[in-house]
């Protein structure tokens, strides 16, 4: 008689559950992660903003390498590696709001300068006033 390969017929279907559920949560530890619609979403908001913010013509450089890495984000999603491509996201999204933030700085130093112009002028006009009298 030969006992040990023999498992009660009472346990078989508890086994083969259990197998089932283990590899169930195998298969499930090993796929892939959704795709980061979010952080892709976040950065094509970001650069809209700060292409109508005029980024373009003040922080060029910064819109150029947000957009450079969207597409690497979009690709890294068509590649399956959703790690990545949030990454790429979320970096391209800074490089856009660092781009909003330097054209805002460029804009606001050039009201600042046109209003230093125009104290300048005022005060030059002030001082002819007060010479011709």
């Amino acid at each position: 008689m030969n006992n040990t390969s023999r498992v009660n017929p009472r346990l078989r279907p508890l086994i083969a559950a259990g197998l089932m559920g283990v590899l169930m949560l195998l298969a499930a530890c090993a796929s892939m992660p959704p795709a980061p619609d979010s952080a892709l979403d976040a950065a094509k908001v970001a650069i809209s903003n700060a292409e109508k913010a005029d980024a373009g013509q003040f922080a060029g450089a910064e819109l150029g390498e947000a957009r450079e890495k969207l597409a690497s984000a979009d690709s890294a999603v068509r590649e399956e590696n959703m790690i990545v491509a949030e990454r790429f996201a979320q970096e391209s999204r800074v490089q856009a709001e660092l781009a909003s933030a330097r054209t805002a700085s460029a804009k606001a130093a050039a009201v600042n300068k046109e209003m230093e112009h125009g104290a300048d002028a005022l005060t030059e006009e002030m001082q002819r006033a007060g010479e011709a009298k």
